[in-house]
């Protein structure tokens, strides 16, 4: 009987854990940090100079019914190398990529998580409005520009939701 006991215990504490896990987490904060200066490559630096704020207001646009007084914090900083690399390195499009760490502090004993965000172009192109000509598509262009914030902005609120 203590060996039933035990198990049904153990079995409704994981039921919880794992209802607790899918649970939405409120949201307090959202910051992006960017250091443009560091971007050596002017035309990475003109592209990508709102970054932090679009990149930001996307992220409270998925969370709009999350956000609180209390709850977590996003805090994103954004690899300046990378972004500077795109214009440099890229032969094309493909090549390209957003990358950032992330670290999600939620409340509660070690809740937070710490991790390294890469979103490739191809991954991107998903963001795209209907109809576009993915060949088309350039580094420079607006298209590209929002689909890889809102590529970036869904991986980060998925662990959220």
């Amino acid at each position: 009987m203590k060996r039933f006991a035990l198990t049904a215990l153990i079995a409704s504490s994981i039921t919880v854990t794992a209802g607790l896990a899918s649970a939405k987490v409120d949201v307090e904060d959202i910051r992006v940090t960017i250091d443009l200066n560091a971007v050596e490559n002017i035309k990475a630096a003109s592209v990508w100079n709102d970054l932090a704020d679009d990149l930001e207001t996307a992220i409270a646009a998925k969370l709009i019914d999350q956000i609180s007084d209390t709850g977590a914090e996003v805090v994103i900083d954004i690899d300046e190398v990378s972004l500077a690399n795109n214009f440099e390195l890229a032969a094309n499009i493909e090549e390209a990529k957003l990358v950032g760490d992330v670290l999600l502090k939620i409340p509660g004993i070690a809740n937070n998580e710490r991790y390294q965000l890469t979103v490739s172009a191809n991954e991107a192109k998903a963001f795209y409005p209907d109809g576009t000509d993915a060949g088309t598509v350039t580094l420079e262009s607006d298209v590209f520009y929002t689909a890889m914030i809102e590529r970036f902005a869904e991986n980060v609120t998925a662990k959220l939701k």
